[in-house]
């Protein structure tokens, strides 16, 4: 399916930035994501990226075996499906830029493999069997290197068995990782691209404010950063408050400088002009218009989470 001649959602909070995607129908973003990826990343395996994400759906629901259903509030699916989404956008603006800027060459597998890893790269986050009795938010401390655990073993069954030793490019979006010195340019810049595609994503989302009011408050409040007086985040408020200069004083930093400010192959994507900083500008817009007023009854979305019913 042609995505551009698809119905509109229904709400326009299901929309990536470009208000056109549904990110709560995962044969859509598959089918845009393909679009993208066949036009200039060279031969995929659409089969593989297929069964990929039918297997995520499968997780989330709690069908996949060996994984719980999801529980976590802000993490859910359409987080991943949208991360998934953005990153194919920069791995085409990064095909488009790649000879002029001397970047470091990612073929067809390289691509299918970022894709994969963005796509999964919260899977950590879902409880196994034995941990049943326990929120996943509580593992949000390790849900990286669990999902590199997870993701050696679910590449080892795929034709990407040989490329199981970069799973690791999962690590970047963990927010206190510093890309290691040692690693090779192209290493380097995969796991920028994931990392960045994960960070664009959330704040990018149309209810970006409100899912840190009612959903990320509620899983820092799991592992002790949030709902406390001695917390960073004693109430909800409080985290809002700090959201501006988390952004400008961290996320913008590591964005620019630590993943090389490949978030500029969004716009090179969409042809000049990056639709994720727009929405972003937007919220930190609107949210400083609610500090300066201290009206936290601006904030009027209702966000659910998202997790798929039933089959693709």
């Amino acid at each position: 399916m042609d995505v551009r001649h698809a119905p509109a959602p229904a709400c326009l909070a299901q929309c990536d930035p470009t208000g056109r995607v549904d990110l709560e129908d995962a044969r859509v973003v598959e089918s845009e994501i393909v679009a993208i990826l066949a036009r200039r990343m060279g031969p995929i395996d659409p089969g593989l990226l297929s069964r990929a994400i039918a297997d995520l759906s499968r997780a989330y629901r709690g069908e996949y075996p060996g994984l719980l259903r999801c529980d976590t509030l802000y993490h859910d699916m359409r987080h991943a499906l949208e991360t998934g989404l953005t990153m194919a956008r920069l791995l085409d603006g990064h095909a488009q830029r790649a000879a002029a800027e001397n970047l470091p060459a990612i073929d067809g597998r390289l691509a299918l493999l970022g894709m994969v890893l963005a796509l999964y790269h919260d899977i950590g986050l879902l409880r196994r069997p034995n941990e049943a009795d326990i929120w996943g938010a509580t593992l949000t401390p390790v849900h990286e290197e669990r999902g590199v655990e997870f993701m050696r073993g679910y590449l080892a069954g795929t034709p990407l068995a040989d490329l199981t030793d970069l799973t690791d490019l999962i690590m970047p979006t963990k927010l206190v990782f510093k890309i290691p010195p040692d690693w090779s340019p192209l290493r380097r810049h995969l796991g920028s691209l994931i990392a960045t595609a994960d960070l664009l994503s959330q704040m990018a989302d149309r209810c970006y404010l409100e899912k840190c009011r009612d959903f990320l408050f509620l899983e820092f409040s799991a592992i002790g950063l949030a709902g406390t007086s001695s917390s960073p985040y004693p109430d909800r408020e409080t985290l809002l408050a700090k959201t501006p200069a988390f952004y400008t004083g961290f996320i913008d930093r590591r964005l620019s400088e630590e993943f090389g400010n490949v978030r500029r192959l969004i716009a090179v994507h969409h042809a000049g002009f990056d639709p994720y900083d727009a929405a972003i500008r937007r919220n930190l817009d609107y949210l400083a218009g609610i500090l300066a007023s201290q009206d936290f009854t601006r904030l009027r979305r209702h966000p659910k989470t998202f997790v798929p019913e039933g089959k693709l």
